[in-house]
């Protein structure tokens, strides 16, 4: 599987929900990303073998090691878009989520150093949410 935005947005999600120490399964994430389980299933059969997800039937979907890496990389990307958009740019908080979700998958780590240098390593998006420390 290549790197695609339904991958990252699956790992976003997952993050996002073990953040918030919610249990991860094939039921949840239906829910949450409005999709069916067998296209999670699918999914997620898919990050295991990508070795970025554990998972066993009647267990607790969990990251591997750099799985975890990765979706906080995604997520650091994410917020640090939005903090540039809102800080940088002056755009109105609600409308800079879409934004990042495209800008997000670019693969240029200096790019994101450079965002990261500009908005002097801010810990917070201009949601409240906690950027992820992670070295682009």
């Amino acid at each position: 599987m290549k790197n695609t935005k339904e991958k990252d947005h699956y790992l976003k999600e997952i993050f996002r929900l073990e953040m918030s120490g919610q249990s991860i399964s094939v039921s949840t994430l239906s829910k949450v990303l409005g999709v069916s389980k067998s296209s999670v299933s699918n999914m997620i059969k898919k990050l295991v073998a990508m070795n970025l997800l554990n998972s066993a039937p009647y267990k607790s979907i969990e990251f591997t090691s750099h799985g975890r890496e990765l979706a906080r990389t995604i997520v650091a990307k994410h917020r640090l878009i939005e903090s540039f958009l809102v800080e940088v740019m002056n755009f109105d908080p609600k409308n800079v989520h879409d934004i990042a979700e495209e800008i997000e998958h670019i693969k240029s780590p200096a790019f994101f150093r450079k965002v990261q240098q500009m908005l002097e390593n801010r810990k917070i998006d201009p949601h409240g949410s906690p950027i992820p420390d992670v070295e682009f």
